[in-house]
């Protein structure tokens, strides 16, 4: 019988022989077993940009979240999944405002939101359009006018209670917050920044071609509501004169039946706040570029026996169509169906210059044929042609429904 000592060698025998048998049965198994790893962060290539992008740019201590109606009707899903408009991407643009005391001016803001829309490859769309509330269509104007080769692709801007002239409420406001956009957006009559804001505007070539429409509230906010809490009573933020001025005269300015917080937080497309930005992006589509040649041709230039027909500054016009912007990019000339010329100078034919309305300058000259025993067989004979090149802007027709 063995005593315990050897009993315990017995069993540490036996358990280094299972450990021996495991490891020679599942060692294959683990040799083409892969060791697992953190796995790797997959990359997507960034999406093909569509023609247009769709700008939010949300108002005085708002946010992503401002545009969102008690229903859970969130805007800008309601815009992304709108066959009407499905050929425009989409772009819910934030910058920094806090509830109160803020310490950023419209100036910095603005900055701020441009840098934001770079990052966001905004710019990298051929179009490019802003639905703005409040503050933000201030924001909007002022990055555009600091950065005018943006300011280029922007077809328009849609400003929902956006106060050019100012808010009353803002300027009460001012009294007790520090925060410096309040005195920007004060109704008060040596507001410079909003003044000179406008100024500039109208001044500006790389800007005053935008449209800009507008739509205003027509209910007061509530106390507890926004910037209402100053006032802690009902009042109006911005009134229909300040949110429609400067605005296009050509498309009506929209009337909103809510306050200046709801105006922005459609229910459904259904909707007043809504039914206007659609209206607006369907009378302004989406433009195509394209590339067209036109030419005109002058005939019946001719030139007696040792005569010269020519002209430094032949003026020839094509016919343009403002309804597609067209204007001429390139022009080249030719002497064509020619017979019998003589000293082509230039050769061939120098288009010196075309104005903005289309028309050529062109600069040509050739001589007719030499007398042949002092007598006169005929005469040069040719047709100009100039050929031009084109860009025109052809809407885009969305689907309707």
């Amino acid at each position: 019988m063995l005593d315990s000592g050897q009993q315990m060698n017995r069993f540490t025998r036996t358990c280094k022989k299972i450990k021996l048998l495991l490891a020679v049965l599942f060692l294959p198994l683990l040799a083409h077993t892969a060791i697992p790893q953190a796995a790797p962060q997959p990359v997507f290539p960034r999406p093909v940009s569509k023609e247009r992008v769709i700008v939010f740019v949300h108002g005085l201590h708002g946010n992503r979240d401002s545009w969102r109606a008690a229903n859970g009707a969130y805007w800008p899903d309601l815009i992304r999944n709108d066959p009407r408009l499905a050929y425009s991407d989409v772009e819910v643009a934030e910058y920094p405002t806090p509830a109160s005391n803020g310490k950023m001016s419209s100036i910095q803001l603005a900055d701020t939101l441009w840098t934001h829309l770079r990052q966001d490859h905004v710019w990298e769309h051929r179009e490019v359009v802003f639905l703005a509330h409040s503050l933000g269509g201030i924001l909007v104007e002022e990055m555009l006018l600091r950065h005018p080769a943006e300011a280029a692709r922007v077809r328009f801007i849609v400003s929902y209670g956006t106060p050019h002239e100012g808010s009353t409420i803002a300027r009460i406001a001012s009294i007790y917050d520090r925060d410096p956009l309040l005195n920007d957006l004060s109704d008060a009559g040596d507001n410079a920044f909003l003044t000179q804001l406008e100024n500039d505007w109208r001044g500006h070539g790389s800007v005053n071609g935008i449209h800009r429409f507008c739509a205003y509230e027509t209910e007061d906010t509530k106390p507890e509501s926004g910037v209402g809490r100053y006032l802690k009573t009902h009042a109006r933020v911005v009134g229909y004169f300040s949110a429609t001025y400067g605005c296009d005269v050509t498309t009506p300015p929209q009337e909103i039946h809510a306050d200046h917080v709801n105006m922005v937080r459609p229910p459904d497309r259904k909707s007043s706040a809504y039914d206007f930005f659609y209206r607006v992006y369907r009378d302004n589509p989406i433009l195509e570029e394209q590339l067209v040649t036109r030419e005109n041709v002058i005939a019946g230039l001719e030139a007696g026996c040792d005569r010269t027909n020519a002209n430094p500054d032949l003026q020839v016009p094509v016919a343009l169509d403002g309804a597609l912007h067209e204007k001429v990019v390139a022009a080249t000339a030719s002497l064509v169906n020619s017979v019998d010329l003589r000293n082509v100078n230039p050769d061939p034919p120098v288009v010196t210059r075309v104005d903005p309305d289309g028309v050529a300058h062109v600069q040509y000259g050739f001589s007719g044929p030499s007398k042949k025993l002092f007598v006169c067989l005929g005469a040069a004979r040719a047709s100009l042609r100039v050929q031009f090149s084109i860009s025109r802007q052809v809407p885009v027709r969305e689907p309707s429904n």
